[in-house]
């Protein structure tokens, strides 16, 4: 009898490290996962190690049958059932080899499992949500796709938090965030929403004097709409225009800030509280990696966001892990945008089938 530990990345290499060293009659006694590698536990990489038998069973030698009847029909009995023991663990073994095994689920799980990786989301979290769905279904029931579908979404439902913001005259609302993430063009969009279909009566108010541009882009905006602009130079001077309009919907811009440049994000916290707002809202690029956004939402916790606004929506196709990011975060999504067309691509968050273009993402 020959006894021997195989150490392989995954099942179906270890079958044929077994079948290679042991021959295709081995009986495997265990498999197990192990962690090999890494520093003190840090980086260790996950192996199969299937523990394997090579038995050699001799036949009885004539003479020693002749010389003891009786042993032949116990040494019989042990080779049938040696045979039964080798049936079985061949049957477990088959059912093995039949899923692919190379990671932590079967198939299709496993694919699903490092799509969610892919997309931004932790081991942990990835796994929460593959073991929830494969509670509910076995892999081959997975295989249909919309059953699979339908079980993703129930999962995703959990992942989104949207709040649609119900604006009224008299609120001031302000939009912050990085540069770049499109946040004069998404506030003209939401003063179009207010001005053309909801009817409120409102003022634009730029904080953004750094760049000429950007001041002059609101400015056309708001002549375009007939809506009162005023630009702002310090933060006495936004307390002023904020208790001196009266009965409008004010919405502020800001200049971009990085969230590296805590400074700068300080000094635009000194016109936050002193306007006082009623919302305010973190707009946040959806291209962006999800170790980015969970850094803007961080630096950007001083101003006390009230509600989040995802621009780019048409230029990602990753968005689990983002979204995971603001879940994580408490903060509801009020609005998202796709493009840069104003008024038309903006929509309420709860528009949008959020849970559906995440399982697109996924299965895709």
């Amino acid at each position: 009898m020959k006894l021997e530990k195989i150490l392989a990345a995954n099942m179906a290499e270890a079958m044929i490290k077994v079948k290679n060293e042991l021959g295709s009659d081995a009986i495997i006694l265990q498999t197990r996962r192990v962690k090999r590698g890494g520093f003190l536990g840090i980086g260790a990489k996950i192996y199969v190690e299937v523990t394997a038998m090579q038995e050699d069973v001799k036949k009885p030698s004539v003479s020693l049958q002749r010389e003891q009847p009786i042993g032949q029909e116990s040494t019989s009995q042990l080779k049938m059932e040696l045979e039964d023991i080798k049936h079985t663990l061949k049957s477990v073994n088959d059912k093995l080899l039949s899923v692919h095994t190379s990671g932590r689920f079967p198939e299709p799980f496993e694919g699903i499992h490092s799509k969610l990786i892919n997309s931004g989301l932790y081991q942990s979290e990835a796994a929460s949500i593959v073991e929830g769905v494969a509670q509910n279904m076995t892999p081959i029931e997975a295989r249909d796709k919309t059953r699979l579908s339908k079980a993703l979404k129930v999962r995703f439902d959990d992942m989104v938090k949207t709040e649609r913001v119900i604006f009224s005259a008299s609120q001031k609302a302000i939009v912050v965030g990085p540069t770049g993430v499109g946040k004069t063009t998404t506030l003209a969009k939401i003063a179009a929403m207010m001005k053309m279909k909801e009817k409120i009566p409102l003022t634009i108010v730029t904080l953004d004097t750094y760049r000429i541009a950007a001041a002059q882009q609101l400015k056309t905006y708001a002549d375009i709409m007939h809506i009162p602009f005023k630009v702002v130079y310090t933060p006495q001077e936004a307390e002023e225009i904020s208790s001196s309009v009266k009965d409008n919907l004010i919405i502020v811009d800001t200049a971009g800030r990085s969230q590296k440049n805590e400074l700068k994000i300080t000094e635009t916290f000194s016109y936050v509280r002193s306007i006082k707002p009623n919302l305010i809202f973190l707009v946040i690029d959806a291209t962006k990696k999800r170790s980015d956004v969970e850094d803007v939402i961080e630096h950007f916790s001083l101003m006390s966001p009230t509600h989040v606004i995802l621009t780019k929506l048409d230029e990602t196709s990753s968005l689990v892990g983002i979204l995971e990011a603001l879940k994580n975060s408490g903060l509801p999504l009020s609005f998202v945008t796709n493009g840069q067309n104003v008024p038309e691509d903006i929509m309420y968050a709860d528009e949008v089938n959020i849970p559906s273009l995440l399982v697109q993402e996924v299965l895709k």
